[in-house]
C-alpha cells in the first residue's frame, strides 16, 4: 500500500507535464479569453496547482475528476501515453 501512493503521484504528473503545456499553447493563441469561451471556466489556467493541491490533502478522487475536467472542457488532443496514465489512475483509484 505505501508504494500506490509515489506510483499515483507520478501517473498525476505524468498527465500534468502533457495537459499543462497543452493549456498555456491554448491560452497563449487564444490571447483575450471571451467570457463565453471554455478557456473561461474556472480552475483550467491554475489547473496543476488545483490538482497538486487535492493530491496533498490526500482527495485523489478529486484531483482526478479536475484532472479530467481540465482535459474535457476545452477538449484537448492529448497523447496516446497520457491516456494511458489516465487509465491507471482511473484503475487504481476504482473509476470506470
Amino acid at each position: 500500500m505505501p508504494e500506490r501512493i509515489p506510483r499515483l503521484r507520478a501517473d498525476f504528473i505524468e498527465v500534468l507535464d502533457e495537459v499543462g503545456p497543452l493549456l498555456a499553447r491554448a491560452y497563449e493563441q487564444l490571447g483575450p479569453v471571451p467570457e463565453d469561451h471554455a478557456l473561461a471556466q474556472a480552475g483550467l489556467e491554475h489547473g496543476r496547482e488545483i490538482v497538486l493541491d487535492y493530491l496533498a490533502h490526500n482527495e485523489a478522487g478529486v484531483a482526478f475528476e479536475h484532472l479530467l475536467y481540465m482535459i474535457n472542457e476545452p477538449a484537448l488532443l492529448i497523447s496516446a501515453h497520457c491516456r494511458a496514465a489516465l487509465a491507471r489512475l482511473a484503475e487504481r483509484l476504482g473509476y470506470p
